[in-house]
């Protein structure tokens, strides 16, 4: 028992943490939640009445002349005795019936009612909520989904909210509306045979204790399925992601059969689970099965003592089963919350991850920039100890091409994250027209830039919206002109719908020389000062980097250009020459040509 406390106690603190975070997101539908407690009431008064028009048919019509022993009456049939003189049994019968009819009508539509009021609240709040964690993890760096698998965020977002729902919503209104039975059950219990009514209260601690010690295992074991379950959804993803890296390499059976342990893994987790939720059930029915069978021994023999009616013994067993049904409903409650607030905890930890990049209280709109860059002995730390760039500086003139160059984990990207604040530098300053970048808004910092990264990030939409995405306001013939300077009208024009062409997940459709030249023609579209370019010719053929050149010419003209490469191109002419090695500063070679010309061939 003191083992079973100690771990109730452990678990309220947690479960008391995720209430104080997400209750406040209920405040707003106080009148919903309100109105539901007052059906809820209506319910639970519908709950106690109900069973009265049957003990007056048993004891005042169906009542038993010839019994040997006469019957004082109790409850109910005492109350409406006097007010039933001189009808006939007929007429009470009738009474009687239409009686239940009217309670089960009254109670029928203030569950309805009460339960669309608790579904309006419950997806609203959802819907609020979701929008929120989704819009946290827009603003969460990349250095925190770098170390985030995407298929466990995704059950976060979907599966773990729906449970949370119920934590905030419905289990809470459904304990509330089982006290309220409780109370009004255990009133007309004792009203009419409170020594009955001890006996039957002497089986509510037992299903509390029970459900106290099932409430942490359940919780422990949900928590431990939930994080399974994220994991073989992000392996799923990977292995959608890359289905034709794992076919080239004849490996997609081998995945199929890994994913299949983890998905007997997840199956052993929520049997194990379920398992102890039914033993809770069971449990509790034992409890009250037991319960009901003492008091129709006792209450049998009351009846035959006189002591109580036979229809008075019927309604006290039908309340003590009304009793226990909202006591096995707390228990069930209680089972659910430790669901629900093991996804809580799963949410909150999303919400709770700092996002990192934050704007100055003083922050103002940088305006439009000339795209002068200044590096001030800026060094990036990663948070697990190891530099990524170690006292660098340089300067980089306004329409100026600098190209950074070094091998592989130099610091040449992150390097260029720095630019658009995805990341910040540990020490030392960054700047643009000679003011640091954290005194502009994050937002009218990087509508001055333009990025095409290593790895053309497309969506699953139109070649002409994933070009607008540069810029949501621009009409449809400056998306054309983007997309004529940067080549994708080359071949958009042979594609079944042009540039209204879906180009599938990822731009799955396209060739990696035609994304990349979708990714600079939305980089054309931003007109931004600065565009900034990650690796744009890896992973392309001759005929494709010769086509992505010509794009990369006519897009960059009159812009301060940060091109990263760990190679020659032929074509490429820089104003400068910054060479990376160990995130340290190698050299600097200014090449010292008109800045105009922009990358010319």
């Amino acid at each position: 028992m003191p083992g079973m406390i100690s771990r109730l106690r452990a678990t309220l603190p947690r479960l008391s943490r995720v209430l104080r975070a997400f209750l406040p997101r209920v405040r707003p539908h106080g009148v919903e939640l309100g109105s539901a407690l007052v059906l809820g009431a209506v319910v639970a008064v519908t709950e106690v009445v109900k069973p009265w028009p049957l003990q007056i048919v048993f004891d005042l019509v169906l009542g038993a002349p010839s019994t040997a022993v006469p019957q004082r009456l109790h409850g109910p049939s005492a109350l409406f005795q006097p007010l039933l003189e001189g009808w006939s049994p007929g007429s009470i019968l009738i009474a009687a019936a239409l009686a239940m009819l009217v309670v089960s009508v009254i109670g029928g539509i203030a569950t309805f009612s009460q339960t669309v009021l608790l579904s309006n609240a419950g997806q609203t709040i959802v819907a609020r909520l979701r929008r929120d964690l989704f819009r946290h993890l827009m603003k969460l760096p990349p250095l925190y989904h770098g170390t985030r698998r995407q298929g466990d965020l995704l059950m976060r977002l979907t599966a773990d909210i729906l449970l949370l729902r119920e934590l905030l919503v419905g289990n809470l209104l459904d304990a509330i509306a089982a006290m309220l039975v409780i109370t009004g059950t255990l009133a007309a219990m004792l009203w009419m045979d409170w020594k009955l009514t001890l006996l039957s209260l002497a089986l509510v601690p037992l299903v509390a204790l029970a459900s106290a010690y099932f409430h942490r295992r359940i919780k422990h074991l949900v928590r431990k399925n939930r994080d399974r379950e994220g994991e073989l959804a992000a392996s799923a993803g990977e292995s959608l992601g890359a289905v034709h890296v794992l076919q080239a390499f004849d490996a997609a059976e081998r995945t199929a059969r890994t994913y299949e342990l983890q998905n007997r893994s997840s199956l052993r987790s929520g049997l194990k689970a379920g398992r102890v939720e039914a033993l809770l059930t069971r449990t509790l029915d034992l409890l009250t099965s037991s319960g009901t069978a003492v008091t129709l021994v006792i209450g049998a023999t009351a009846v035959a003592r006189g002591e109580l009616t036979a229809g008075g013994l019927l309604v006290f067993l039908t309340y003590q089963r009304t009793l226990f049904r909202p006591v096995r409903q707390i228990a069930r409650v209680a089972a659910r919350s430790a669901k629900a607030s093991a996804s809580g905890e799963r949410v909150l930890e999303v919400l709770e991850a700092p996002v990192g990049i934050q704007e100055r209280r003083n922050a103002r709109d940088c305006g439009r920039l000339a795209g002068a860059i200044e590096l001030d002995r800026v060094t990036l730390r990663y948070p697990r100890g190891d530099v990524a760039l170690d006292d660098v500086s340089f300067a980089v003139p306004a329409g100026s091409v600098a190209v950074i160059r070094g091998e592989s984990g130099a610091g040449k990207s992150t390097l260029l994250w720095l630019v658009p604040r995805l990341m910040d530098p540990t020490s030392g300053v960054l700047r643009i027209d000679g003011q640091d970048i954290r005194n502009f808004t994050l937002s009218s910092l990087r509508s001055q830039i333009s990025v095409v990264f290593q790895d053309s990030v497309l969506f699953g939409m139109s070649l002409r919206d994933n070009i607008a995405l540069g810029d949501p306001d621009a009409t449809m013939a400056q998306v054309e002109a983007a997309a004529e300077a940067a080549g994708v009208l080359r071949f958009a024009p042979e594609l079944p719908n042009g540039l209204d062409t879906l180009v599938g997940e990822h731009g799955a459709q396209l060739s990696g020389g035609q994304r990349q030249r979708v990714a600079l023609a939305r980089a054309a579209l931003r007109n931004a000062p600065i565009l900034i370019l990650d690796e744009p010719f890896s992973h392309l053929d001759e005929g494709n980097r010769d086509h992505v050149l010509a794009a990369l010419r006519r897009v960059s003209a009159g812009r301060t250009v940060l091109l990263v490469t760990h190679q020659d191109h032929p074509g490429i002419r820089a104003d400068l020459v910054v060479v990376l090695a160990g995130g340290r500063l190698v050299s600097i070679h200014d090449v010292s040509r008109p800045a105009a010309e922009g990358v010319p061939a």
